[in-house]
């Protein structure tokens, strides 16, 4: 079997880690940002996750897993240090229907968490389907060091080009031209160079070649570029 990769919207939905040491921690932190109400449950708390429920960023329950813990969750983490009873929380999370992760078990798994690496509003996520997490990390070790913060700052300025064209009447064909020349033609050198001479330029030049016509002035304000 192929896992099938997606990316889940946790906002303001219901989430269960069940665990509270360094398995636990590590599953929380990455769940900080995305919105989810993060429960955890254990009979001891990491200091690390102590501190997160002390500042009301997750809530807590300071004792052993029940099974109607799982009620109402979207997703639920099994991320205890005992294999008999993060596979009792899998079960229970599959009889329900509801998406779990055991971090002993992969066999159990309804879904996996792959290494990921963020750049502002860009994510790059490794998965070996649970074959080798040494993999994993090896190779987002290996995005880290290539992929810099400029990409984050590529994808925003796309995006904002990309809404700012819709906004303005282009159809989606042509965006996506305008999109793969601009990126084709190295927009990425520019922007990382603090360039706006050579980011109108280029710009310029993918409307030239796409569509044949000038750059709308009403686009390059969109950067507070000048079409002179």
């Amino acid at each position: 079997m192929k896992p099938y990769p997606l990316m889940a919207n946790l906002e303001n939905r219901d989430v269960l880690v069940v665990g509270g040491g360094t398995v636990a921690t590590r599953k929380i932190l990455p769940l900080l940002d995305t919105g989810a109400r993060i429960h955890v449950t254990s009979p001891d708390f990491s200091p690390k996750i102590q501190s997160l429920i002390s500042g009301k960023k997750v809530l807590g329950a300071k004792r052993a897993f029940a099974a109607e813990d799982i009620q109402g969750m979207t997703l639920v983490f099994a991320a205890t240090d005992n294999k008999h009873l993060n596979r009792e929380i899998a079960t229970c999370a599959t009889q329900a229907g509801i998406p779990v992760n055991n971090a002993t078990g992969p066999e159990d798994c309804t879904f996996l968490v792959p290494s990921s690496i963020t750049r502002g509003p860009l994510t790059l996520a490794v998965s070996t389907s649970g074959k080798s997490p040494a993999v994993s990390r090896w190779l987002r070790s290996t995005l880290e060091k290539n992929i810099g913060p400029e990409y984050g700052a590529l994808t925003d300025w796309m995006g904002r080009l990309r809404q700012g064209l819709l906004d303005q009447g282009f159809s989606t064909s042509e965006i996506r031209d305008i999109s793969r020349h601009l990126l084709a033609h190295d927009i990425l050198t520019a922007l990382k160079n603090g360039n706006p001479v050579e980011t109108a330029m280029r710009l310029k030049n993918a409307f030239e070649a796409v569509l044949a016509s000038p750059a709308p002035e009403s686009v390059l304000s969109l950067f507070g570029l000048s079409g002179e």
